[in-house]
């Protein structure tokens, strides 16, 4: 059985040769990325047969990355033993075009789903063209640059120096001064760039500042991957006018003189979904996007009936639609109603830019789009408004899933959370053909009333949940 070594600093090193030859064109597979992001992702790595694959957790359920190296194919077969004696979810991160193809035209990846979120799509732009800013379309760049010439004299870019990390820290507490509203996201990545930098040398990347005397006025943090510079980390000070071009522009220049590279591209990674980031990166012109798809191999999703219909008891279970974006948003925001369930939005890294109605039901459609979900909103009529919600997720690949239900406080106390959580759980098992598990926090008594009234027996407990199977006769 395959073996995943748990995430070090040695154990990064270990697979740079894997990288280094491109595992992918998504920045999610290069050293730095894997690095900055690896905190509370369970990262790992698993080499078998000169073939690698990392293995983290992407939506609260692991995903692996497509096999790169010199059996693929044979990986492919190990994975696909291994979920099923883990009882895991086949699914795969950082997956580009090319890779989703072969996804695609591989018989023993089954019925795949898939889709990407834009606000983690990477920005590509012209090497040359960072360069100098030639060109109209370039104009405002090169008047921010000459602004900065100007206050300041002639840019200085270098390499940074083991005696330049007092400066680091110095650019670093104004940074966080001058971002003071940083959401959780970008509190991690600040985080991690402190530690990306100590490292970078033994990770074969570039890091490089800008310099107005002594003072750093920005500085980047780069690897090259092939024809591409990926640039991680670029942080500069809103104090010095011009610095973000002047940076990029001098960072590029000075990849350009390092002869054992023929640079074409730059990537400069995703916008989080930040409208600002999002207009400062068109403004820089990309000559494209690359989208990262997640992709789930035999999700039960995949053979659900269009858009079902439950009746049952006086509530109804069907499809989310986008008069529930108001509702859904009270239930997720609902502090003391998901106490129990164990979600506090305020602690999720995953909701990035500005959060309205539109934030959890794009969410909930990504997730049943990939698979990865199957969500039923509760009604009282089938037109009628929504008063909770019931999921089906957590899919393993040999067909289990984990129900989970709330409700609206209003509606709570009139037996509508057990009639749809049994709704749920007969349609997932008759329907579906699956195995269906629950779980309970050991302080929310009612809710454990209500999945044991449902046709649920205990299974086990930690310090936290109970966890119940259902007692239905399955399908063979």
């Amino acid at each position: 059985m395959l073996r995943f070594e748990p995430f070090s600093l040695s154990s990064l090193q270990r697979i740079l040769p894997y990288i280094k030859k491109g595992m992918s064109a998504c920045s999610d597979l290069s050293a730095g990325a894997l690095f900055l992001w690896q905190p509370d992702t369970d990262l790992r790595f698993c080499e078998w047969n000169r073939t690698l694959v990392i293995r983290q957790n992407v939506g609260e359920q692991p995903a692996f990355s497509f096999p790169v190296g010199e059996d693929p194919d044979g990986m492919i077969d190990e994975l696909l033993q291994y979920v099923k004696e883990n009882h895991l979810p086949l699914r795969f991160f950082a997956v580009d075009e090319p890779t989703l193809e072969k996804i695609r035209q591989d018989h023993r990846l089954e019925s795949p789903m898939w889709a990407f979120d834009p606000r983690w799509s990477d920005y590509v732009y012209s090497f040359e063209e960072a360069k100098t800013f030639a060109g109209r379309k370039y104009s405002g760049q090169r008047n921010h640059i000459n602004k900065f010439k100007n206050l300041y004299g002639e840019p200085v870019v270098r390499l940074l120096q083991p005696e330049d990390h007092t400066a680091v820290l110095e650019l670093l507490t104004a940074y966080r001064a001058e971002h003071t509203d940083q959401n959780l996201l970008e509190q991690l990545e600040l985080a991690q760039t402190e530690k990306l930098l100590s490292v970078a040398d033994s990770l074969g990347l570039y890091t490089a500042g800008l310099f107005v005397g002594e003072k750093m006025a920005a500085f980047s943090i780069g690897e090259v991957i092939g024809e591409t510079l990926l640039i991680h980390v670029e942080k500069a000070l809103r104090c010095y006018v011009g610095a973000y071009p002047t940076m990029y522009s001098g960072f590029v220049r000075f990849m350009d003189k390092i002869p054992e590279y023929a640079l074409r591209l730059v990537n400069r990674e995703d916008d989080s979904g930040d409208p600002g980031l999002r207009t400062s990166k068109m403004q820089y012109h990309p000559i494209r996007k690359i989208n990262k798809y997640l992709v789930h191999i035999h999700s039960p999703a995949a053979r659900m009936p269009f858009a079902p219909v439950i009746h049952s008891g006086g509530i109804v279970l069907t499809s989310f639609c986008e008069s529930d974006k108001q509702a859904y948003f009270a239930l997720n925001t609902d502090l003391q109603n998901n106490r129990y369930w164990g979600y506090d939005y305020r602690e999720d890294v995953s909701l990035t830019g500005q959060i309205d109605e539109n934030t959890f039901y794009d969410s909930t459609i990504f997730d049943m789009n990939v698979g990865d979900s199957i969500n039923f909103a509760i009604r009282l009529s089938e037109n009628g408004e929504m008063i909770g919600e019931a999921i089906l997720w957590n899919f393993s690949y040999d067909g289990t899933a984990e129900l989970g239900c709330r409700i609206l406080p209003q509606y709570q106390r009139n037996g509508y959370g057990k009639t749809a959580f049994k709704a749920a759980a007969e349609f997932a098992v008759h329907s579906l053909n699956l195995q269906v598990t629950a779980r309970c926090d050991k302080r929310n008594t009612a809710s454990c009333r209500m999945i044991a009234a449902s046709g649920f027996i205990p299974r086990q407990e930690n310090d936290t949940y109970y966890y119940f199977d259902h007692q239905f006769d399955y399908k063979n």
